[in-house]
């Protein structure tokens, strides 16, 4: 039988759609195995994020229970506990806000705790996707004691403060530091997210001072604690960063793997010295708030 004018046409409309997948996946895989001219494949290290999950969901758990389970007289005795402040930390001796402050947030509001999570998972997803678990953590907790040591030296007595902020700020500052390093590899998507961070970082420390020098804020940001984190941030990530360096896949044409030349374990110093300058700072405060001058 002949066949019809467009019956040819009509065969393809009908063509079933998972020979289309099919044959996609077949040209996919080819390009893997010979990519087009001009075209390298690129493998970048990174691992699964876990732990920003880990402290995002104990944040918003102690939120819960103390707000919305703890009866007022406990929720008060809980911050009055676990709150920082220049008079607790300095003069009595009750070092242990300096952390749990960090996971205490403004039971007025629950914008606090919001943008803090909010913050915590936008950054840190990708912070802990390219410097591990382990550089994610100790930059987080150690960055986030800056910032709580920074809030209680430099800030007035009578400021108490809690969140997470001077943690976030110290993943904040470690994004830029990798971002900085890598800005060759990464090349015009780095340089505009650097300057993106640094709108974001200007605006943030401006809301700020903004919140200091009004009269009216009930609430006001711990400026310090920000200042604090973000510093501490830099300054680790500055040495423990990964460096990531493209090199030419062993096996494979046409494809670069990516190295990690600056591994963690080789700044056990560095961590044991930026511990030591905050153990230094906080005893010298204690010192200086307890009269000795």
């Amino acid at each position: 039988m002949l066949n019809e004018p467009g019956s040819e046409n009509q065969d393809n409309q009908r063509r079933h759609p998972l020979l289309d997948y099919a044959e996609k996946q077949e040209r996919l895989a080819q390009e893997r195995k010979h990519p087009p001219q001009g075209q390298v494949l690129l493998r970048m290290p990174v691992v699964r994020p876990r732990a920003v999950w880990v402290l995002i969901g104990v944040n918003v758990l102690i939120y819960m229970v103390a707000v919305y389970v703890l009866p007022i007289q406990q929720l008060d005795e809980l911050y009055r506990w676990g709150a920082n402040s220049h008079t607790a930390v300095l003069q009595q001796g009750e070092y242990h806000r300096l952390l749990s402050a960090m996971f205490l947030h403004s039971p007025i509001t629950p914008a606090h705790i919001i943008f803090n999570m909010y913050a915590l998972y936008a950054i840190g997803i990708t912070i802990e996707r390219f410097f591990g678990h382990a550089r994610f953590l100790w930059i987080y907790f150690l960055g986030g004691l800056a910032g709580s040591i920074a809030s209680v030296v430099l800030n007035p007595p009578s400021v108490t403060s809690v969140g997470a902020s001077g943690a976030v700020f110290a993943i904040f500052g470690a994004e830029m530091v990798f971002l900085y390093k890598h800005r060759k590899l990464f090349g015009k998507m780095a340089q505009n997210q650097l300057m993106q961070l640094v709108v974001v970082a200007v605006l943030n420390f401006g809301v700020g001072i903004a919140t200091a020098l009004s009269s009216d804020a009930q609430i006001r940001i711990d400026n310090w604690g920000h200042v604090g984190g973000f510093v501490g941030g830099v300054v680790l990530a500055w040495f423990i960063t990964p460096i990531l360096l493209p090199k030419r896949h062993p096996t494979q044409e046409n494809a670069l793997t990516i190295e990690d030349i600056n591994p963690l374990e080789k700044h056990t110093q560095v961590l044991l010295a930026f511990a030591s300058v905050l153990l230094g700072v906080l005893l010298l405060g204690t010192w200086l708030a307890r009269g000795g001058l």
